[in-house]
């Protein structure tokens, strides 16, 4: 398979606005007031997309009364247009109340894409690649209050809606004998459980991050198909190991039922993987091991080295120690406020390739 780089430059605008940033307090002092608004316009090329602009805002605030420890709500649209018409648009919001006692987190996307897909497996082979173009609507909202300490209890919401314009004339998804080839409309819901100890939720230093959800997708919810997704996130996050972060995360997803393809455990992308394309493997089961060390350079400017392992498969018992899939890189960081968030360019390394990556947050 020919080599895929993503190459982009990344241009930073920013203006704080309503209030200055006060000054530290003691942790169980009220804070005033603030908000903040950052503009970041971005401009990038793909062979896929050819070049692509757009902008991406940040509004991070705190409510007059808020203490030191409170975590910011984020609100951020994102906007990116491509010399080929494609869209991609997203709204998401992350806010935090009673004093990180209660969590909501929501997204809505619209995106006019390109995608690749290989077929369904673990060794799906380079030569199986095939182009499709995606129009999607998606959505997820997500609430959690907490109940003892660290540990929450809430639900999860997500529903997608997905068009497939144009596919390979000769490709599996032509044939339109896998669930999903004609597109999807999946509605589901089902509950989670989190433990959440980081020090800071976009760039921890210390502290655990668990997460388990069980989402039904079903047709008494408006989907067209029943199925079920299992997906259990175990971070760590460790400091005190040279002048660095280590960041650990084993990630587990499990799939039951007639799931569209695009909902298969996949491998490969931006955050999952780093190394493989987007999707690159997908089955009803993946496993997936990451590790990340994360370190300062000079003032805001950081770096990272990684590496991951994973593996999908049918059937658990299938999983095999000599079929996993290894990839690992390094990149550059670039602290963007005193909330602790980044963005990031890393280069990945696999048997597929090299692969530029370019994000407003951490992988994990």
């Amino acid at each position: 398979m020919k080599t895929k780089l993503l190459l982009l430059a990344f241009v930073t605008l920013g203006f704080s606005a309503s209030a200055q940033t006060p000054e530290v307090a003691p942790q169980d002092s009220v804070a005033p007031a603030y908000r903040k608004w950052n503009i970041y316009p971005v401009l990038y090329y793909t062979p896929e997309t050819q070049f692509g602009f757009g902008t991406k805002l940040v509004h991070v605030r705190k409510s007059a009364g808020a203490l030191e420890t409170d975590r910011p709500d984020l609100y951020s649209p994102t906007l990116v247009y491509t010399s080929r018409k494609q869209i991609l648009t997203a709204l998401s919001a992350d806010v935090w109340r009673k004093h990180n006692g209660q969590h909501l987190s929501a997204q809505v996307e619209y995106n006019d894409y390109p995608y690749f897909f290989f077929g369904i497996g673990n060794n799906t082979p380079d030569e199986a690649e095939e182009a499709y173009t995606s129009r999607t609507i998606n959505f997820f909202g997500q609430f959690e209050q907490r109940v003892f300490k660290q540990v929450y209890l809430g639900a999860r919401y997500e529903f997608k809606r997905e068009t497939i314009p144009e596919v390979a004339p000769e490709g599996l998804l032509a044939q339109k004998s896998i669930v999903g080839s004609e597109g999807v409309v999946a509605s589901g819901v089902g509950p989670l459980l989190m433990v959440d100890s980081r020090n800071n939720v976009y760039t921890p230093s210390a502290g655990d991050y668990h997460q388990f959800s069980a989402v039904f997708f079903g047709k008494y919810l408006g989907g067209e198909d029943n199925f079920t997704r299992y997906k259990l996130d175990l971070r760590k996050y460790m400091s005190g190991l040279g002048p660095g972060v280590l960041a650990v995360q084993g990630l587990f997803t499990f799939t039951v039922g007639d799931a569209p393809f695009q909902f298969l455990a996949p491998i490969g992308g931006v955050n999952v993987m780093r190394g493989f394309l987007e999707g690159r493997f997908r089955d009803e089961d993946a496993v997936v091991g990451q590790v990340d060390y994360r370190f300062p350079i000079k003032g805001r400017i950081g770096g990272a080295v990684f590496g991951g392992a994973g593996q999908v498969s049918k059937r658990i018992p299938d999983f095999a120690l000599d079929e996993f899939h290894v990839a690992g890189g390094g990149g550059l960081r670039y602290k963007l406020n005193k909330e602790g968030m980044v963005v990031r360019g890393d280069v990945a390394f696999s048997n597929q390739g090299m692969y530029l990556y370019f994000s407003f947050a951490e992988a994990f």
